[in-house]
């Protein structure tokens, strides 16, 4: 089912989510939402996370430009329990360095965010890892 709906952005960059796109959703307050904004095409998407026991974070990977070095980095999160819900990457120097941006669900993970980010650049052969855990 669509619902298709006209809002205006207010002066501080916000805009109201009208009531009827809330219920068909299953939006409330308090929930967070994925926003992916697609600057080729112009346009924003949201995804809202249903669960809102979910331990959501994001996590940013500087890695070597080679064949199997995301895999691995992905690998270990799925190892430790991390569940990935989004993820993009990029060449910076073609191979030489690239660049692995997540949102990841870390509910069923057992490690603190720096003890993941130690793992990452140790076993997983990251050259920078950053996880901001949104709260």
């Amino acid at each position: 089912m669509h619902r298709v709906d006209v809002v205006k952005l207010d002066g501080k960059g916000r805009i109201l989510v009208p009531i009827d796109i809330r219920r068909i959703l299953g939006l409330r307050k308090g929930m967070y939402l994925l926003i992916v904004a697609d600057s080729e095409r112009g346009e924003i998407r949201l995804t809202p996370f249903l669960d809102s026991r979910a331990k959501l974070a994001r996590i940013t990977v500087g890695l070597k430009d080679i064949p199997g070095a995301l895999a691995r980095i992905a690998g270990i999160l799925a190892e430790i329990g991390i569940d990935l819900l989004f993820s993009e990457s990029r060449t910076i120097r073609r191979g030489e360095e690239a660049e692995w941006i997540a949102v990841a669900d870390m509910t069923n993970c057992d490690l603190d965010p720096d003890s993941i980010k130690e793992k990452l650049l140790l076993d997983g052969g990251a050259t920078s890892a950053r996880i901001e855990v949104y709260r």
